[in-house]
């Protein structure tokens, strides 16, 4: 027979309540459970507060008659089997609240019925408990306060059910809903259990002694569950969840265990749980508490908040249902990160990547998390027929929130509500064909192309799979505007004002664009180190007057520049890039002689260091690594002795310069003035001496001629 009690009614049943030899150590407590441990002390005391009915679950036991041969009376024990932490925890938060009330003595009396038998030093804490005097103003610091007295043995200490009823009571000293009288002695006897009798059920101590030799004992995840199973208490799903939990879910996770010599799942469920319970968070969250937003997602007054919404618990369980489903899907990558200077693909791009992060509960970029969400929802409302499109739609939300700057926690809800709304199309490029479209936390200019992208797709349907590829490269990282703009322009200027619209759409050509794209993989080999050179002379750069330096594009690999060498590349009559580069080199320093009288005279910056990059190149037969040896920005400084300038009237539109010869110097980050002049970072035709080619300018035309 099943009945059902509160604490005070145990004790007031049983004569003894004991706590047998065979349990375990009273776990709850334990330093390493201290997150579970306040979850659940907050769950009882948010309960408690709100006078809410509060049952544990079952407690399993036996029970014993004895006989008092003094007084002839017959002592009735119960022996708890299963559910001894929940009963020491109540216990203790019956003692903590006792200390605080007139009737002390009466309260505590009624508890000493409560014993340990697991060992010696456990029992004899446990009667001090009931024994001694504490003053009400010890609960505030009730460990320390226990520590410190003359009776306590600090051998204890080493016993770790002692060691964590302390930290127990240290977590009811820490919640001041336990201090101030709003919660009292009876209330906290509202608490209840189901005491199911072993023997009536044909079951003995002995089976329980089985199962915990087999590392069957109830841990913390099961008190965990117990607890979740309580918010679901009033859903439909609840006994669904409560098998999947057992059995499906268990296979799911199984793989994703950090260590193969560990045989559970609980810390893969707790993750998962904690990413799905996030994510649903801010999907309904509209604004933050004066804290912010909160942060511990398995917090019970969070679970509760979130999956009292049968919507949400829907989406839970489809979310543990098909995480094998959703390991199978997308082999490509789908994230890229900034390394010092190009875009490289990230480690953990493809989406089984995310989803394995996720269980594993390793840290999640917002980036990730709306990748792994959108995935999750598209599924969640295409179920079964979801196969044929959600690469597109992934491919698409990447696109999106990627390149989408600024984003934190406080864009999050705007973000996934629009993801949500996005997520219910089947066909993610019909959804955008609409001039409308635009989705709100996404930036404009990312979704405008998007836009553009899917009008294309819907009159040239093979551009698709071609676009994704360029997508898919890290030097575009799903923005790929730069070099489409690049097959209407053939200058910097017009790259600047043009803008793709739906006529411009009509004359697109496929062809060039794979062309184009073909030839712009070519000069970006090796991080582009063969063309940067080239490209001193462009729009990559920029002269920052009255600084007296020159920083790159650090979006280069999108840099109109980038993309007009590409096109040009693509038109050359051969697929070599040294010999193309020869040529456009000769090309350009014959204009600049026919501009120039004296090249000693130029005063254009980007002029003046193009020149210096060919004549190491190509007179020098030195290497681009030579010339851009410590890094890729360029200041400059007045001439000293030791170095060369080949340039004579200083730097235009730099008032430091006017008439001053500069010496050029490479650096990686901050240009440091104060350091002065150092050969390591000058340019090789500066340098006196080191082998420096005499009369550069007459050989740098001798070249030319050839």
């Amino acid at each position: 027979m099943t009945t059902k009690h509160t604490l005070l009614s145990l004790c007031d049943t049983y004569d003894k309540i004991e706590i047998p030899i065979i349990q375990r150590d009273y776990a709850q407590g334990r330093e390493e459970q201290e997150k579970l441990r306040d979850n659940f002390v907050n769950h009882l005391v948010d309960n408690l507060l709100t006078q809410t009915p509060l049952e544990l679950d079952f407690v399993y036991g036996n029970e014993r008659e004895d006989i008092d041969k003094g007084n002839k009376q017959t002592i009735r024990t119960f022996i708890p089997i299963d559910g001894q932490q929940r009963l020491t925890t109540l216990w203790l938060l019956h003692w903590f609240l006792a200390i605080q009330e007139e009737n002390q003595a009466e309260r505590i009396r009624i508890l000493s019925n409560f014993t340990y038998e697991t060992r010696p030093s456990a029992h004899t804490f446990c009667k001090q408990l009931m024994e001694k005097d504490f003053p009400k103003d010890s609960l505030t610091y009730i460990k320390e306060y226990i520590i410190n007295q003359e009776w306590f043995d600090d051998e204890w200490l080493r016993d770790a059910t002692v060691k964590g009823m302390l930290e127990m009571l240290h977590t009811f000293s820490e919640k001041e809903d336990l201090l101030n009288g709003k919660i009292s002695f009876k209330q906290a006897s509202s608490i209840a259990f189901y005491f199911v009798p072993l023997l009536q059920f044909g079951l003995s101590e002995d089976l329980y002694i089985r199962m915990n030799a087999r590392g069957k004992i109830l841990t913390s995840f099961e008190n965990f569950k117990s607890e979740f199973y309580k918010i679901l208490a009033d859903n439909n799903h609840l006994e669904e969840v409560k098998d999947k939990m057992e059995y499906e879910w268990v296979s799911h996770l199984w793989n994703y265990r950090k260590n193969e010599k560990v045989f559970v799942i609980d810390d893969c469920f707790m993750s998962y749980l904690a990413f799905v319970t996030r994510m649903l968070y801010f999907r309904q969250e509209k604004a933050r508490n004066e804290d912010g937003y909160e942060q511990d997602f398995l917090d019970f007054k969070v679970l509760k908040r979130i999956y009292t919404d049968i919507y949400n618990v829907d989406y839970l369980i489809f979310a543990f249902d098909n995480i094998t489903e959703l390991s199978n899907i997308l082999t490509t990558n789908l994230l890229f990160k900034n390394s010092e200077l190009w875009l490289k693909s990230d480690e953990n791009s493809k989406l089984s990547d995310l989803l394995s992060s996720a269980i594993k509960g390793e840290n999640l970029t917002i980036d990730k998390q709306v990748i792994l969400y959108a995935a999750l929802m598209y599924m969640f409302n295409h179920k079964g027929n979801y196969k044929e499109n959600i690469i597109d739609f992934v491919k698409v939300v990447r696109n999106l929130i990627y390149n989408t700057g600024d984003k934190s926690e406080r864009d999050l809800p705007t973000i996934l509500k629009s993801i949500d709304t996005f997520a219910k199309n089947k066909e993610v490029y019909k959804a955008m064909l609409s001039n409308e479209f635009k989705l709100e936390g996404f930036r404009n200019s990312q979704c405008e192309e998007e836009h553009i992208k899917a009008l294309i797709i819907n009159r040239f349907p093979s551009s698709k799979k071609f676009f994704q590829t360029i997508e898919d490269d890290a030097c575009f990282a799903g923005n790929i505007s730069s070099i489409l703009v690049g097959l209407y322009v053939s200058t910097e200027e017009e790259f600047e004002v043009m803008k793709l619209t739906e006529e411009s759409i009509f004359s697109f050509d496929l062809a060039e664009l794979e062309k184009v794209y073909s030839h712009y993989k070519i000069i970006a080999k090796d991080d582009f180190k063969l063309v940067w050179g080239d490209l001193l002379n462009t729009c990559l750069y920029t002269h920052e007057e009255d600084i007296g330096r020159m920083i790159f594009d650090r979006n280069s690999s999108k840099n109109p520049a980038i993309i007009l060498l590409a096109k040009s590349f693509a038109k050359y009559s051969s697929d070599n890039l040294e010999e193309f580069l020869e040529f456009l080199e000769k090309k350009t320093i014959r204009l600049i002689f026919g501009e120039y009288e004296s090249l000693s005279e130029i005063r254009d910056v980007k002029k003046q260091l193009y020149l210096l990059y060919v004549l190491t190149l190509r007179v020098m037969k030195k290497t681009p690594d030579e010339f851009f040896k410590n890094g890729w920005h360029i200041g400059w400084l007045t001439k000293e002795n030791g170095f060369c300038s080949c340039f004579t009237s200083g730097i235009e539109k730099d008032p430091n310069f006017s008439k001053v010869n500069p010496i050029f110097q490479t650096y990686y980050y901050q240009f440091r003035y104060n350091l002065g002049l150092q050969e390591k970072h000058a340019l090789p035709p500066e340098i006196v001496g080191g082998g420096r080619s005499q009369k550069p300018w007459e050989k740098l035309r001798e070249w030319v001629d050839k």
